[in-house]
């Protein structure tokens, strides 16, 4: 019977190693847990784009004269959300998998069931990141859309003014970047010591494993982007 183990999905926060040991060795039991982590995660992952469909740029914007080569994809269209979907699917999948065969041949985890539903619970932790930095963006892209294009725009404003006008989006930018890299680094963090424990890995091998899926998959979901 299918169900959520939250005490496990928690374990998962504050103390990776026992909880994917935990899974590792009770696969069967968390196989099911771990697929639903990552379409959960996947869908909440249309979250980033919404700013971007939900409060497009103003029309002026995009009518700058003696300039070419202006990218007409943007704004976002609805669309742009479904294929957001799409690619974190896709890019969760091709990870598990390259994660099962490469680490098998590096003298890795022979079983891929335990590949899987140990990789699939790192997105447990996807999910609160992806919440708190989508509503970061949706802060960040409606403190520009609410700015005049025609003040912004003005030829006659000086760069303090420019700046003023910019002050709240330039503070959402920085706190958005800064609140992304700390959650890169505790993703990878949870990440490599997933790896150790379903692969057996030391960190520098668990850590080139990482860097070599996330290229191949970066490059697999390249068609599937929204920009």
């Amino acid at each position: 019977m299918f169900y959520f183990d939250l005490s496990l999905i928690l374990r998962v926060f504050i103390s990776p190693n026992s909880a994917f040991l935990q899974v590792r060795d009770n696969e069967e039991k968390y196989f099911s847990q771990s697929i639903a982590l990552l379409i959960i995660s996947s869908v909440l992952g249309g979250l980033a784009v919404l700013p971007f469909v939900m409060m497009p740029l103003d029309d002026a914007y995009f009518e700058i004269p003696e300039s070419e080569n202006i990218d007409e994809t943007f704004p976002l269209e609805d669309s742009a959300v479904g294929l957001s979907i799409i690619s974190s699917l896709l890019s969760g999948f091709v990870s598990a998998i390259l994660y099962y065969f490469i680490g098998k041949k590096l003298d890795g985890n022979t079983n891929w069931k335990k590949v899987f539903s140990v990789i699939f619970h790192i997105h447990a932790i996807v999910i609160p990141i992806t919440i708190i930095m989508a509503m970061l963006l949706f802060l960040m892209w409606g403190s520009f859309t609410s700015i005049d294009s025609s003040i912004l725009l003005d030829p006659n404003n000086d760069d303090e003014e420019v700046f003023s006008l910019l002050g709240s989006f330039i503070g959402y930018v920085l706190l958005l970047a800064i609140v992304g890299i700390s959650f890169a680094i505790w993703g990878l963090i949870v990440t490599i010591k997933a790896i150790k424990v379903v692969h057996g890995f030391g960190t520098g091998k668990a850590f080139g494993l990482i860097i070599l899926v996330g290229t191949i998959t970066s490059l697999v979901s390249i068609p599937f982007s929204f920009g």
